[in-house]
C-alpha cells in the first residue's frame, strides 16, 4: 500500500490534532443546546472520521448514518449521488450536524442536506474533514479540517475502489494507479 501514495498530505499526528480542534470547535457552537445534537453521517468514507470526532466531542449527541453512491468501482469521477441508505432517526426539532469525509463537487452534500432539511430540524451544520480547492462556493460549510489542493486523496477512510480507507495518514494516490498512462508503443 505504501507504495501506492504518491505524498503524504495529512500525518495522522496531525489529523488527530485537528480532529480534536474541531471537536473544541463544535462543542462551542452547541453549549446552549440541552438536548444536545443529532450526527448524520454519510457512510463510508466518513466513519473514521466520525469515529475520532465523536471520542473528542464532550456533549450529548444521537448519531444516525445514510449511505449515498457517488462513485463506481475504480472511477475517480463521481456519478450523480443515489441515497442509498435513509436516515433511520426522527430529526424533528433536533440539531443537526451533517458529517462527511470531503467536499469536492458538492453533489453529494447538496442532495443530503436538503434531504435533512425536508425532515424539518432546529437547524443543520455541516462539517468536513476536507475541503478541496474546486469545491462550489454555494456549498456552506461550518467546520473544515483541512483545505486541500485539487488531488486524488486516500486514507485515514478516503479510498479508491474500496482500497485504502484503512491508511492511517492522508495522501495522494500516484496518479498512474487511477489514471491509465498511454502505451509508449502506440
Amino acid at each position: 500500500m505504501l507504495q501506492d501514495i504518491d505524498r503524504i498530505l495529512f500525518s495522522r499526528e496531525q489529523i488527530a490534532a485537528r480532529v480534536h480542534q474541531l471537536a473544541s470547535e463544535i462543542a462551542a457552537t452547541f453549549t446552549d443546546t440541552t438536548s444536545g445534537v443529532t450526527l448524520v453521517t454519510i457512510l463510508s468514507g466518513s466513519i473514521i472520521f466520525l469515529a475520532d470526532l465523536i471520542r473528542n466531542l464532550p456533549i450529548r449527541m444521537k448519531i444516525g448514518l445514510v449511505t449515498v453512491s457517488s462513485y463506481k468501482g475504480a472511477t475517480t469521477t463521481g456519478t450523480t449521488p443515489r441515497l442509498l441508505k435513509d436516515l433511520d432517526l426522527d430529526i424533528r426539532g433536533d440539531h443537526v450536524l451533517l458529517i462527511d469525509d470531503i467536499l469536492d463537487t458538492g453533489r453529494t452534500l447538496r442532495l443530503v442536506q436538503n434531504e435533512l432539511q425536508a425532515l424539518q430540524p432546529a437547524s443543520i451544520h455541516t462539517g468536513v474533514l476536507l475541503r478541496k480547492s474546486t469545491a462550489p462556493a454555494d456549498i456552506h460549510v461550518d467546520f473544515v479540517g483541512f483545505d486541500v489542493e485539487d488531488v486524488f486523496v486516500v486514507g485515514y477512510g478516503l479510498d479508491y475502489n474500496d482500497h485504502y480507507r484503512n491508511y492511517p495518514h492522508i495522501g495522494v494516490l500516484r496518479r498512474e494507479l487511477y489514471q491509465p498512462q498511454p502505451d509508449a508503443a502506440s
